[in-house]
């Protein structure tokens, strides 16, 4: 009987396979890739947990800070959003260095790439206790 894989396991070979991605992507050694791939699993946790202010660089080289969620109750434009089936050629693959988040500022999905993060500079949970 084969074991079932742990939380954190499956979370370590997420890393392992994002670090690999950009080992191969990126022109980064192992330890460079190791420590961008636990940057972005942060950033990713993070950003379910609410709302994040963070660092990346753009293509043209210059930082952009980003403030964004993927957590309910932090943006009603998030909570509203319905999401609309995007056609795509079956011969396309999707890019995974990319992920998306909500965009707290222009109110719409934006996505960065797992190559251009610098760092994460704050983090703000809503508070959900009882409310009476």
């Amino acid at each position: 009987m084969k074991k079932e894989k742990t939380t954190k396991q499956l979370e370590d070979a997420w890393v392992c396979e994002l670090a690999n991605r950009l080992m191969e992507e990126g022109c980064m050694t192992r330890s460079e890739a190791f420590r961008q791939a636990h940057l972005v699993k942060d950033l990713l946790e993070k950003l379910g947990q609410g709302r994040v202010t963070f660092l990346y660089e753009k293509q043209d080289g210059t930082t952009r800070q980003a403030r964004g969620t993927l957590c309910h109750g932090v943006s009603e434009g998030y909570d509203n959003y319905r999401y609309k089936k995007i056609m795509t050629s079956t011969n396309s693959r999707p890019n995974d260095l990319y992920f998306t988040y909500w965009d707290l500022d222009r109110e719409a999905f934006r996505a960065f790439s797992a190559l251009r993060i610098v760092k994460i500079i704050g983090v703000t949970i809503p508070n959900y206790t009882n409310h009476g």
